[in-house]
């Protein structure tokens, strides 16, 4: 028994083999083509031609659903990572192309294993996790457009990242600032004193700046939408209401705090060329690290800090737990019992 039918433009076949369903897309939104493939199939069906394990196509193969894909992805994905993970796929299908892996039901974990281990060799945890992540993602929408019956990646795990971080100490971050032009020197001066991430940084408007409350708040726009997805409010001290004032003074009809001055590209670079004549190491990243730190170390608790790095777990705040003084010493040198 087999059946055609349409799901969201594409025509799509239903059959039965061995008493399993099967569904696959005949990769078309031309339903006599879809006709055609669809009569085909049902030759095979009554010929037993097709058995329990046929799952692939025509419409499977690399080249044509990597193409799907990659038109779905530039309709539904967020500029910021579009470009980053059409690369990955690039380097992904080059690789099962040298495989001669042709069609989606080839890969197997042990393909994407050696891709993993030979394509990425060197490169960071993370960056394994992110490929891996995508591949996943890319063959579950195999199964969900019916090319695939299922994906072949359930229960292969990412490596392991052991999180680990710098930060300055506070003769560092004053040799920074003294040492910084304009308006990288601002740039340090904030994110600094208030962990602010880079792109909530760039993307800051003066009308999320409250100067009088001393406060801001990173708030979510159709261009942006900080990591997290979630508004928060973050408080200003004195340097970087100083520095802040100073900014407003000199443009008052500026709509971004820092974009009328330069780009967020410009300063990350010239922040490293900084980092690397005064003999140090480091990134932009590394002062919000630097926020948090000396916050743990001054005894700031984890739950606050928590807050005021926008973290959405506080598991991730915990990378600095072990900065923070020996305060469970000094909550049971509180008691007297004797």
């Amino acid at each position: 028994m087999a059946s055609l039918y349409n799901r969201s433009g594409i025509w799509y076949i239903s059959y039965s083999v061995g008493g399993r369903r099967f569904r696959i897309s005949t990769g078309t939104q031309d339903k006599k083509l879809a006709q055609i493939r669809f009569d085909d199939l049902k030759v095979k069906l009554f010929k037993g031609e097709l058995g329990v394990h046929h799952v692939a196509t025509s419409s499977s193969s690399i080249a044509d659903f990597f193409k799907r894909f990659t038109e779905y992805a530039k309709g539904n994905y967020s500029n910021k990572y579009l470009q980053s993970d059409l690369s990955r796929i690039h380097t992904l299908q080059e690789f099962l192309a040298r495989k001669g892996v042709k069609h989606l039901h080839a890969i197997t974990p042990g393909i994407i294993e050696e891709f993993m281990t030979v394509v990425l060799e060197g490169r960071k945890p993370k960056t394994k996790k992110n490929y891996l992540a995508l591949i996943k993602t890319i063959l579950n929408y195999g199964v969900k457009w019916g090319v695939l019956e299922k994906n072949p990646l359930v229960g292969v795990k990412a490596p392991k990242i052991v999180k680990t971080f710098h930060f300055f100490s506070q003769k560092e971050v004053a040799k920074l600032i003294e040492n910084a032009k304009e308006p990288v020197r601002t740039a340090i001066i904030i994110l600094v004193n208030t962990g602010l991430r880079r792109d909530e940084l760039f993307n800051l408007r003066w009308r999320d700046v409250d100067l009088a409350a001393k406060k801001l708040r990173v708030w979510p726009y159709e261009s942006f939408v900080p990591k997290g997805k979630r508004p928060r409010s973050v408080p200003l001290n004195k340097p970087v209401l100083r520095a802040l004032r100073k900014l407003r003074a000199e443009d008052k009809k500026a709509e971004y705090v820092f974009r009328p001055y330069t780009s967020m590209y410009s300063i990350y670079e010239k922040f490293s060329n900084l980092v690397k004549s005064l003999g140090m190491k480091g990134t932009l990243h590394d002062l919000r690290h630097t926020f948090a730190s000396h916050l743990a170390m001054a005894g700031v608790p984890i739950p606050v800090l928590k807050d005021l790095l926008g973290h959405s777990d506080i598991s991730t705040t915990m990378i600095y737990a072990h900065l923070s003084p020996n305060v469970h010493q000094a909550a049971v040198d509180k008691l007297v019992f004797d």
